[in-house]
Order: structure tokens, then C-alpha cells, then sequence
């Protein structure tokens, strides 16, 4: 298991798996998501072993 920051869009879909939050905000600076249509940061843990994350907390973009 590990700690993982994944951006989101509005229907919860994953755009991008980071490994930190500014790793996150970096690829969201790059591409343009400005969080104005819902996107957010999830952060939490990811299990390897059965490829599940876990929520743990949220921020905007």
C-alpha cells in the first residue's frame, strides 16, 4: 500500500495517478484543468494487490 494523489473529474473519473499533490497540480497546471467543471484531487492510499484506492481526503484544483 501506498499514499497516491489522483485527479478526478466531475463524474469521478480518473484523469491523471500522481504519486504527490504537487505532482497533480503540476499536470493539471500543464493541461489546462482549472477545476472550474468539478475536477479535484483525491488523496488517499492505493493497495497494490488488489488495485483498489482509498479516499482518505479531497482538495481543489
Amino acid at each position: 500500500m501506498r499514499e497516491v494523489a489522483i485527479v478526478f473529474d466531475e463524474y469521478n473519473n480518473e484523469i491523471f495517478f500522481g504519486e504527490t499533490v504537487g505532482e497533480c497540480h503540476n499536470y493539471c497546471a500543464t493541461h489546462n484543468i482549472t477545476g472550474e467543471h468539478g475536477e479535484y484531487i483525491g488523496i488517499g492510499v492505493f493497495y497494490e494487490n488488489t488495485r483498489y484506492f482509498e479516499l482518505e481526503d479531497y482538495e481543489g484544483i
